[in-house]
């Protein structure tokens, strides 16, 4: 999907913006009109109320002409005004129109649909971009790879709309343990990249023990029945200077030694139990 132009939405909204401008000014316009043809109006026909004045027999005949004339001039644009109504508001809903499908394309692209976290691209693209920042202002970024163990069993075993539901339910659980400026995205699959804005090892320490303190209490509420939520973490920082890729590789190949350990021990118990 083509990228969509931040601009170009930009431009949308400042063009609906203009429009309810000009409707203002209109019907400002309309007011003040009115307001004049009728002190007009008023002062023509009774200009004792202001002026100490006598109108003469030839100037009252032609009062009902000038009132006729008057009236018809703000049937006029009384006209004029609604027409211009009609095309502002036809123009308005267009504009709208054309803003909503953009932004929904735009969600589109950097959304995931299932889990509505970011999207892979998403994400590359905003590590990229903090990274920059981070540069400028001397700090770091922890960035977190997580996946569902033993997902592919999952999908055989229960299939395929209990595997969606189990990822949803991974995603509801990231969002929650997460800052406002930190950004949760659904890397692939099963897994899923967390970059933290402005934090180092120990705040990555920290939302690690969170998502695990969280999966427990999930899996004691009993939430899907024959199955229990496991994750693997892995962490790691950006530092100045660093290459992002790698940065990324860095976390995976952390939370594969995770996995690695929670098979080891998956392994261990399953022989004990045996």
């Amino acid at each position: 999907m083509a990228e969509i132009d931040s601009n170009e939405l930009e431009r949308l909204r400042r063009e609906i913006d203009s429009v309810q401008g000009r409707y203002f000014h209109l019907l400002s316009l309309t007011v003040f009109v009115m307001l004049m043809l009728a002190a007009g109006i008023l002062l023509r026909t009774y200009p004792k109320l202001l002026w100490n004045l006598q109108t003469t027999e030839s100037e009252r005949t032609y009062v009902p002409q000038l009132l006729v004339g008057l009236f018809f001039l703000v049937g006029l644009l009384s006209s004029y005004v609604l027409e211009q109504r009609r095309r502002l508001t036809k123009t308005q809903e267009l504009l709208i129109q054309e803003l909503i499908r953009r932004e929904t394309a735009e969600r589109l692209a950097v959304v995931d649909p299932l889990t509505e976290l970011y999207n892979r691209r998403y994400i590359m693209q905003a590590i990229a971009r903090e990274a920059k920042r981070a540069d400028r202002q001397n700090q770091k970024l922890a960035l977190l790879m997580i996946d569902i163990n033993d997902f592919k069993h999952v999908n055989d075993t229960l299939g395929h709309v209990v595997g969606d539901r189990i990822l949803r339910e991974v995603a509801v659980l990231l969002k929650g343990n997460f800052r406002t400026t930190d950004i949760v995205s659904r890397y692939g699959g099963d897994e899923f990249l967390i970059l933290m804005v402005d934090a180092e090892e120990k705040e990555a320490a920290r939302a690690i023990e969170r998502i695990r303190f969280h999966v427990e209490h999930w899996n004691r509420t009993d939430h899907i029945e024959g199955y229990r939520m496991s994750l693997s973490c892995g962490a790691s920082i950006y530092r100045q200077g660093s290459d992002v890729i790698e940065a990324v590789a860095s976390a995976d190949r952390a939370m594969y030694d995770d996995k690695n350990n929670w098979r080891a021990s998956a392994q261990a118990a399953s022989a004990g139990a045996s």
